[in-house]
């Protein structure tokens, strides 16, 4: 099963897919934030995607903030625009941790989508056994 993970922002979104058996999330590229839905959608039947990873930012105290809300918001149109299943996934410092692993500039978006898909993706494999 293939696997997209989305790093919402305002401005750019990171994109990271899996291998098709769902192993490994790896980056896969950052876009605009414009026509997003239909990108989105262009993505997940161009790349065979099954199933999405949407990242739920979350602040120091694990509490809802404004950006929570944004991807709240985004999560109901998407579910109006794709047919595939989508789950929210922790994002907490992921944007930290792909920069301490050497991402830079627009690198760092789809390097923390592939932070939060893989998350995801571990969470299952630990779950199944």
């Amino acid at each position: 099963m293939r696997y997209l993970g989305i790093d919402y922002g305002d401005k750019k979104v990171g994109l990271a897919l899996s291998d098709q058996e769902g192993i490994l999330g790896m980056p896969y590229k950052t876009i605009r934030n414009e026509n997003l839905l239909k990108k989105i959608k262009e993505i997940i039947k161009n790349e065979n995607v099954e199933f999405v990873v949407l990242g739920l930012p979350l602040n120091l105290k694990m509490q809802e903030t404004e950006q929570t809300k944004k991807v709240y918001s985004f999560l109901n149109k998407l579910k109006k625009h794709i047919k595939v299943p989508i789950v929210l996934e922790n994002e907490f410092l992921t944007s930290s941790q792909a920069k301490k692993s050497g991402a830079k500039g627009e690198d760092v978006d789809s390097s923390s989508a592939a932070l939060i898909l893989q998350s995801y993706l571990d969470y299952i494999q630990k779950n199944e056994r």
